[in-house]
């Protein structure tokens, strides 16, 4: 028999063993029951006492001892109620007083505006970094793609590491570039979960968007990383690159 509803509903394999060895024996003393049931001798009477709080077993004294026999196998279906009973209690008081208070720190933190600078290749990847930590498998994040640097042996060797990472972390990407640096792209930019389109109307380069963030990548004698944490600038940043994206081509 499959006893695994009875684990379910909060019995555990010793108690099941003996609770059905109490079946076939009818009443019975510990000593049939420890060799029915195949439990410990010094765990015995605790499994009782735990079936017996579960209003599974119940015992008479006869000649000063206990004899134990199993209830009514319908109790089963009272400890699933009372299962059932504390589980809508516990969803009553999560959704009345837990969640309102989760949903307003998670809101708190969403509004939470923050800038941060970061110098150097170092710098550049532990900004990249923050858009594989924040954003989730399946999610994708924005850009407004660099220019001229895309050029750069730096540059190519840096972002061929970097899209490895975020491939291995199911993350996508959409992309916008000028069209004068299309043949640069192909050529040393496209990597997979990737869609790219191209305009020749003037935009934003080095423009990373993702879930209430933005960054803009500055390339010279040292790179730097500006990111800001600001929903309201990161929702901008968004509509526009959307409104940029149904304008441009493949």
């Amino acid at each position: 028999m499959d006893t695994k509803i009875l684990n379910q509903i909060g019995l555990n394999n010793s108690e099941i063993r003996v609770y059905f060895a109490l079946l076939e024996l009818d009443e019975s003393s510990v000593g049939p029951i420890i060799e029915k049931a195949k439990v410990q001798d010094s765990k015995i009477y605790s499994i009782l006492e735990k079936l017996i709080e579960k209003g599974l077993v119940s015992f008479i004294i006869k000649n000063n001892v206990k004899h134990f026999q199993a209830s009514n196998p319908k109790n089963l279906l009272s400890i699933l109620k009372e299962k059932e009973m504390s589980i809508s209690e516990q969803k009553r008081e999560l959704e009345e007083n837990i969640l309102p208070i989760i949903e307003k720190r998670r809101k708190s933190k969403e509004e939470k505006q923050e800038a941060n600078v970061y110098e150097g290749f170092e710098g550049l990847k532990s900004a990249f970094n923050l858009i594989l930590d924040t954003l989730d498998k399946g999610e994708e994040y924005l850009v407004f793609m660099l220019g001229e640097s895309l050029t750069d042996k730096d540059v190519i060797t840096f972002f061929q590491n970097y899209h490895k990472k975020r491939i291995e972390s199911g993350i996508k990407a959409r992309l916008i570039s000028n069209l004068k640096f299309k043949e640069t792209i192909n050529k040393y930019h496209k990597y997979k979960d990737m869609q790219i389109r191209f305009t020749k109307q003037a935009i934003p380069i080095g423009t990373f968007i993702f879930k209430n963030h933005h960054m803009t990548v500055v390339y010279g004698e040292k790179p730097t990383a500006f990111v800001i944490r600001a929903k309201r600038n990161y929702e901008y940043y968004k509509n526009f690159f959307e409104e940029m994206w149904k304008l441009s081509k493949r």
